[in-house]
């Protein structure tokens, strides 16, 4: 077991001697069989790479269960590959495969059993199988293309392409169909659709998909293969390639054969009918083309068997893979899923036009099947946000407003009959009209093909509380952040569909903690990873990537991505992307430091950007900075985030090992730029001011930004209740895309009745007005400027879902993958709530009410998933005033209280559902409980200048680190460092159950794992 995972073994295995039990507590017997196994994050997946990582829930009932061993077992189609043996060990996700080179294009098997704190041992589990996938010398398929007819065509190209197989009659068992197209493509299998992708990417390192496809294969028979894939040229997000396709299918028998079929210039290629068109962009910006399709020019049947294609063109054989300019392919481990969704109304407007309203903004394929084609006929149609309220075109979907500068119109040119229009592309839109179709048309001939990254669960994180109005926002996060998960994340469905690094942050963080999502946020922290090396080996990030743009930046944007790191990990515990990331994480510190004035210890003039984007963006759209003073060259918010570049990257340095000097180092840089901060950039009465101007005099405005910062990321240093006192008082003064961190400020600081107003205020500048004013998906800005371009589709507000979980629901993560957590109710602001929060161990439920006068009862409930541990703070002045099931705490099994601490009580639990109440409630959790007092409340994970600095939550620092530190800040944000006492209890723990497991060894002669 590597050294980096003995804090994940420690947070878990501590549990027994936390709660200061001998035993385990519950009447059942033992274990019983892991379930929900996981490989790479899926279950059962193809195409994996050849280093898999395995993941499984304990299945355990026992209050305090905890995993303190596990074994795997691999098995190939001649038998056992790899037996880990016995490991002594609580991880059960992120657990690399260390048995021999598995090989290529090959279906495996995989058990795991475990063993309790107690060394009972549970049953194995199901065998789950895997499939790995190629590298790049096993392809044996050429790239292909079709020849473009002109200019045009080969800047926006759609392409056929299908081969026919026999197969032979022995019964399938395997068939898998690997491929990859620049750009996309969508694979069809004698006539049935069975795949689409993939994600953009650079041909040097380009993502290839692989598709299950035996139950589309027929033996005895041939079988039609069609690819129709699309390219699209260089913009946004998608970067320089050129048009292409590789595919290779393999197919095995009961009988031990195998056929395979490759791309080569034996197959046959078509123009598909997409008409020359013009950019969808209004100013000019290369962001995609608007769909014009000949529907008489459609090849009926062109992936079922039999088809004549005869006067198809022979493919153009580019080269074997690997081959320029696709290089490298890389095995893609998410996918894009469709739902088709119907109108929720459809409205026939005086001129015949038919209005389809799908009831919120999705991002979707619009589908339109028509049952009366007229040859020649062309239906014009356009997708849009808005209906016109004026005459003449009241009822109408603006082709003016709402759009992003965007032309979201289509057209169709109808062939005799039936038929069924299809775009190819999306966008994001809530209504459809279609012009004049000379037929009726019924809802159920329009279906909008809704589509998102595939998540493990989309309802995975829910919350119910008394306020309606907090439920609503909290849908309307989860929603965005679903739909804001495309290929890549976006910011927006409808224009630029851009992997912006600040958007994809921040939809990142709501993944993970409302759908359990790993995938997508790993491939982008890695992507984003990548952009330093191909760019700016000087630290910096691209501000989006992949992209056709090249080398961009923009400063603030590099500054957030630790961070990113930091929450990935404390939500998955993946320290093996910690570690893979380390180097550019180091990087983006010393770019932060290289910028630090020596004379006022301030970072000044951050390199980077250009325009108004230059030295830092701060927010945007500009509208969002309200007033932020952006002539000053050492900027509040800029050196903010540089304390925080500094202290995730010491954290995450202790998190993975790293030498003691490391951390140092980034420690002392992350103090002395604390001080600085508060030295230079605050007024007499405690209050940040926006930075400093050139020549060095203060400036005269003090953001709600700068003053937010200051309480989200712990710099606030002995007057917190002037500058939460501040911040409060300006209500919503920033933007979505920051907005998050005033909603952290607010809660750190106990001002929970100020986060709810502001989150619920329906007349100002926030998510509710967003809902009042028609809104069902979170918006770019909270006044969106047609003027501008504005999108009313930005994933990037969803954060507030993550805000309401930590404060409203008061369920946040302590330690990586949620190894311990904190259930804390809010001070204010609600009256009871209850909720559900995926976790790597399993769901986390919580539910709280507070009583409506001081006889009453304050209850909490929760159930912590086995493998892992809780603190649950719940409000009380006495322990004698607090039962578990109805029994005094002396009597709760499995319940530690560690004391009160101001008016909370401090109980620690281990697995198990728990269900508290107090009688003993202060005042302040009594009633509605509006505004009160600010009292700073220690949240996790950020540093406290003038304390010591611990390694992040659940690692242990290697011998001889230090982290004193001197100025006093106040503690702040997710993720409070319990590694000491973890250490120290679990390596107790560890020494008693190797005693024991002795003893049973002596006791009984078998042999046992």
């Amino acid at each position: 077991m590597s050294d980096r995972r003995v804090g994940g073994v420690v947070a878990v295995l501590v549990v027994l001697s936390l709660l200061g039990l001998g035993q385990l507590v519950g009447a059942a017997a033992g274990p019983g069989a892991p379930d929900q196994l996981t490989v790479d994050g899926l279950t059962a997946p193809i195409g994996i790479d050849d280093t898999p990582a395995f993941a499984w829930r304990v299945h355990d009932e026992r209050r305090g269960a905890v995993q303190s061993a596990y074994r795997i077992v691999v098995r190939g189609v001649a038998g056992q590959v790899w037996d880990s043996g016995r490991v002594r060990s609580a991880d059960q996700a992120f657990v690399a495969y260390r048995g021999p080179s598995l090989a290529p294009d090959t279906r495996y098997s995989w058990t795991v059993e475990t063993w309790a704190a107690d060394d009972t041992k549970s049953p194995p589990s199901d065998a789950q199988s895997f499939d790995t996938g190629l590298r790049d010398a096993d392809w044996q398929a050429q790239w292909v293309r079709r020849a473009p007819t002109g200019p045009v065509d080969a800047a926006d190209d759609y392409t056929y392409a299908r081969r026919e197989l026999r197969v032979s009659a022995s019964p399938i068992v395997r068939a898998v169909a690997y491929l990859s197209a620049d750009q996309q493509f969508q694979l069809v299998v004698n006539g049935t659709g069975a795949g689409a992708g993939e994600a953009f990417g650079y041909p040097d390192g380009q993502y290839y998909q692989a598709v299950d496809v035996r139950g589309l294969l027929r033996p005895g028979a041939s079988n039609a293969v069609g690819v129709l894939y699309h390219w699209s040229g260089v913009w946004k997000g998608r970067p320089a390639g050129a048009p292409g396709l590789i595919v290779r299918l393999v197919v095995e028998h009961a009988d031990g054969t195998r056929e395979l079929l490759v791309t080569d210039a034996t197959w046959k290629v078509q123009q598909a009918p997409w008409l020359p068109s013009t950019g969808r962009n209004q100013e000019g910006d290369p962001v995609g083309n608007v769909e014009r399709i000949d529907g008489t020019r459609q090849p009926i049947g062109w992936a079922d068997p039999g088809f004549d294609d005869r006067l198809w063109s022979a493919a153009t054989a580019v080269g074997r893979h690997p081959t320029a300019p696709w290089t490298h392919l890389v095995s893609e481990r998410t996918r894009i899923v469709e739902e088709p969704i119907v109108p929720a109304r459809v409205t026939t407007l005086s001129n015949g036009s038919i209005v389809a309203d799908f009831g919120r903004v999705i991002a979707a394929r619009p589908t339109v099947t028509f049952r009366t084609g007229v040859p020649g006929r062309v239906v014009n149609m356009r997708a849009g946000f808005l209906l016109e309220d004026a005459a003449p075109m009241t009822g109408q979907v603006s082709s003016s407003r709402g759009n992003q500068h965007t032309d979201m119109s289509y057209s169709y040119v109808e062939r005799l009959g039936a038929q069924t229009f299809a775009s190819f592309e999306y966008l994001g839109f809530r209504y459809l009209q279609i012009d004049a179709p000379g037929e009726a048309i019924g809802a159920g001939q329009i279906v909008a093909m809704a589509r998102h990254a595939a998540v493990p669960d989309a309802h995975a994180a829910t919350l119910t509380t008394s306020n309606p109005a907090v439920d609503a926002v909290f849908e309307l996060a989860r929603h965005s952040a679903l739909f804001g998960s495309q290929e890549q994340f976006i910011d927006t469905p409808t224009r630029e569909k851009g992997p912006f690094l600040r958007d994809s942050y921040n939809i990142s963080e709501v993944d993970l903690r409302a759908f359990g999502e790993q995938n997508l946020s790993r491939r982008a922290l890695v992507e984003f990873a990548e952009s330093q090396t191909r760019y700016w080996p000087d630290g910096h990030m691209n501000a989006i990537y992949p992209s056709g743009e090249g080398k961009r930046d923009i400063p603030d944007f590099t500054e957030i991505y630790p961070e990113w790191v930091w929450q990935y990990e404390l939500a998955t515990g993946d320290r093996d992307l910690v570690v893979e990331v380390y180097p550019v994480l180091s990087a983006i510190a010393d770019y932060v430091a290289r910028a630090i004035d020596p004379k006022t210890g301030l970072v000044t003039n951050l390199p980077g950007g250009d325009g108004d984007y230059q030295y830092g963006i701060v927010d945007w759209p500009k509208s969002m900075r309200y007033g932020y003073d952006m002539a000053t060259t050492a900027r509040t918010t800029v050196n903010m985030l540089g304390v925080d570049v500094f202290d995730r990257v010491a954290r995450l340095a202790a998190s993975i090992g790293r030498p003691a000097a490391e951390q140092e180092k980034q420690q002392q840089r992350r103090d002395a730029l604390g001080q600085a901060i508060n030295t230079k950039l605050r007024r007499a009465d405690g209050v940040y001011i926006d930075g400093l101007r050139a020549d060095g005099t203060p400036s005269a405005h003090a953001s709600q930004h700068a003053n937010a910062y200051a309480l989200a990321y712990g710099i606030a240093p002995d007057r917190p209740d002037v500058v939460s006192g501040y911040v409060a008082g300006l209500g919503m003064s920033m933007g979505p895309q920051t907005a998050q961190l005033l909603l952290e400020a607010l809660h750190d600081s106990g001002r929970d009745a100020d986060l709810v107003r502001v989150v619920t205020d329906a007349a100002h500048d926030g998510w509710a007005n967003v809902i009042a004013r028609g809104g069902t998906f979170t918006w770019e800005t909270w006044q969106p400027s047609d003027a501008n371009g504005d999108s009313m589709s930005h994933g990037w507000g969803s954060t507030v879902l993550v805000a309401l979980q930590e404060s409203v629901l008061g369920v946040t993560p302590t330690a990586p993958g949620f190894a311990s957590f904190d259930v804390r109710p809010p001070t204010g602001g609600a009256t009871r709530a209850e909720g559900r929060v995926p976790a790597p161990a399993g769901p986390i439920t919580a539910s709280w009410s507070r009583p409506a006068t001081s006889s009453g009862a304050f209850e909490i409930s929760v159930t912590v998933p086995a493998n892992t541990v809780a603190t649950v703070e719940i409000p009380a002045t006495a322990k004698s005033g607090i039962t578990e099931g109805g029994a005094p705490l002396s009597r709760a099994a499995g319940v530690r209280f560690d004391g009160i601490k101001g008016d909370l009580a401090m109980l620690a639990v281990g697995a198990g559902t728990y269900h508290f109440r107090s009688t003993a409630v202060p005042a302040g959790y009594v009633g509605v409980a509006s505004a009160r007092p600010a009292t700073v409340v220690a949240a996790p994970g950020r540093f406290v200048l003038g304390a010591p600095v611990s390694p992040a939550p659940g690692s242990v620092a290697p011998s001889g680190s230090t982290g004193s530190v001197s100025p006093p800040l106040t503690a702040a944000h997710h993720g409070r460092s319990r590694a000491g006492w973890l250490f120290l209890a679990g390596a107790c723990l560890l020494v008693v159950l190797s005693l024991i497991a002795f003893l049973r060894r002596r006791a009984t002669p078998a042999t046992r794992r």
